[in-house]
C-alpha cells in the first residue's frame, strides 16, 4: 500500500526551495525531479495537496504512481477526484 510521488521542474533550484521541508532528503540545488515512495498514503495525500496549493507559485509537475508502472498526472483539474480515488482505495470501510 505505498504511493510513489514523483516531481519535476524545469528550473534548477525549483525543488530544492519548495522541500525545503523534507529533513530526511539532501537536495541539491541543480535536482530537476524528485521521487518519494511514501508508506502512508495519507502522508502522499499531504505532498499532492502542498503541490497543488503552491502550483502557482512553483513550476512543478506532479505524477504519482499506485500500481505498478503506471503514473498519472496530477493537477489542479483532478487532484480532487485522485484524493477520492486514494482515500476510497486504501482507506474504505470494511477493509
Amino acid at each position: 500500500m505505498s504511493v510513489m510521488v514523483n516531481l519535476k521542474s524545469t528550473n534548477e533550484g525549483i525543488l530544492k526551495n519548495f522541500l525545503f521541508f523534507e529533513k530526511d532528503s539532501k537536495i541539491d540545488n541543480d535536482v530537476i525531479e524528485w521521487i518519494n515512495t511514501y508508506k502512508e498514503p495519507l502522508q502522499a495525500i499531504d505532498m499532492i495537496t502542498a503541490v497543488i496549493d503552491n502550483i502557482e507559485k512553483y513550476d512543478i509537475q506532479l505524477m504519482i504512481c499506485m500500481d505498478r508502472d503506471y503514473f498519472v498526472d496530477v493537477d489542479q483539474n483532478n487532484v480532487n477526484n485522485i484524493i477520492k480515488f486514494m482515500l476510497y482505495r486504501f482507506y474504505k470501510q470494511g477493509k
